[in-house]
């Protein structure tokens, strides 16, 4: 089924707005469930109950990797 939406061709946002677009759905690509709590982002992954106990630079890892991954455009 396509959905057909009526939407401008040329559609112009703020550059951090679209990074922020581009950074949520490179983490849901990778199984992780992204909720928002006011003005704040909760990511959360399920570890198949396992406790995991991440390296120190594990959220710098998480953020430059979603934040310079091409997969979304990939698709």
């Amino acid at each position: 089924m396509e959905l057909a939406l009526n939407l401008p061709s040329n559609i112009q946002m703020e550059r951090k707005k679209f990074q922020k677009m581009v950074f949520i759905a490179n983490a849901l690509d990778q199984g992780w469930s992204v909720k928002k709590s006011q003005d704040s982002y909760i990511f959360t992954k399920k570890h198949e109950g396992r406790r995991e106990i991440f390296q120190e630079n594990y959220l710098e890892n998480f953020i430059v990797h979603n934040a310079t991954s091409t997969d979304f455009f990939s698709k």
